[in-house]
């Protein structure tokens, strides 16, 4: 798409009738879940090659919300994620979801077990890891509290609403296993997530009930422990 041409233009010259459907389903699919992941199915893998070949396309047209497109290649994932300058006040680019605080425990698990097996040279496509792993990494957070399998459970579904992680099989049984997506590694950076931690360890000493707000990483501010991951606040009508 040139600078000199206009979106209708471009929407009318370069898309076919199903392209523009298709185009309205990947719309829908950032604004509702934040992520498209290219290994999580064919259907995604179709997703992710659309949106990165449309990229500049979709990141003008989601511009009018201050959002942009953000494509990670070597990793598979498609991002919607806020546009921040001057122009943007910071009450506008920030999109926030409240997570429970063992919620916000959980996700800083997952994404230490995930960037615990890149950082040793992991390959694999698809990343899984058991329950044991969970429980041992929240261990470090002096959780030891046993989990009920519906609380879990809709902890692991919450997750995988904004396409961070999938399950396979059902919580109990042997082979129940939580698969990690690439796109968890953009919900949280190193440098935030250690300011996370220290906070969280003392919000561990508190009250359970307690909310912790995660946003995204450019506007995080360790004071009050928020972390971005990207719009997760967003939700725009039914799942597809």
């Amino acid at each position: 798409m040139t600078n000199n041409e206009s979106i209708n233009e471009y929407w009318n010259s370069e898309f076919t009738s199903s392209d523009k459907q298709f185009f309205q389903k990947c719309a829908r699919i950032l604004l509702k879940k934040t992520f498209i992941v290219r290994d999580k199915d064919e259907e995604n893998r179709k997703m992710f090659y659309f949106v990165s070949k449309n990229s500049d396309f979709f990141s003008n047209y989601f511009s009018f919300m201050g959002f942009e497109i953000l494509v990670q290649k070597d990793s598979g994932v498609v991002m919607l994620s806020n546009i921040v300058n001057e122009n943007i006040s910071a009450s506008v680019a920030v999109n926030r979801f409240r997570f429970k605080k063992i919620e916000s425990i959980i996700l800083c698990c997952l994404w230490t077990l995930l960037s615990d097996r890149l950082h040793r040279g992991s390959l694999d496509k698809v990343i899984k890891i058991t329950l044991s792993d969970l429980n041992i990494e929240l261990e470090k957070y002096d959780y030891k509290k046993p989990f009920d399998k519906g609380p879990l459970n809709d902890i692991l579904k919450l997750f995988c609403k904004f396409n961070l992680i999938g399950t396979s099989g059902e919580i109990g049984d042997e082979d129940f296993t939580i698969i990690l997506y690439p796109s968890l590694q953009f919900a949280l950076n190193e440098s935030e997530f250690v300011s996370f931690v220290k906070d969280a360890e003392k919000r561990m000493k508190g009250n359970e009930d307690d909310l912790t707000t995660i946003d995204e990483p450019e506007d995080f501010d360790s004071t009050d422990s928020e972390i971005d991951p990207f719009d997760l606040g967003i939700d725009m009508g039914d799942e597809e």
